[in-house]
């Protein structure tokens, strides 16, 4: 029973963002210490609950991530907009066009 404390915690279960946040018309969905094809798929699942036209600034921390959302993007016609190296962590942001 005093063992348990330790082993039995709760974990998160399959992949998801780190969170996601809403400020002003912007979504923010961090990423960041997930590697491929985590973040991808953590990004997909994000992207799918938020509405059309809305930007979104993915933060991550795994520098081959760029080439592999630019290909998600023109895959499923989402606007690329820019990457952006802010401080110490690499900031997309996309718009969503449906």
């Amino acid at each position: 029973m005093f063992l348990s404390r330790f082993f039995n915690k709760s974990k998160p279960t399959g992949i998801q963002a780190n969170s996601i946040q809403y400020k002003e018309n912007k979504a923010i969905v961090d990423v960041r210490g997930q590697t491929c094809p985590g973040y991808l798929l953590a990004i997909n699942k994000a992207v799918e609950a938020i509405q059309p036209e809305t930007e979104i600034d993915l933060l991550i921390s795994y520098p081959p991530c760029g080439d592999d959302v630019k290909a998600w993007c023109k895959e499923r016609e989402i606007k690329f907009l820019s990457l952006d190296k802010e401080a110490e962590e690499k900031r997309w942001v996309i718009r969503i066009k449906k």
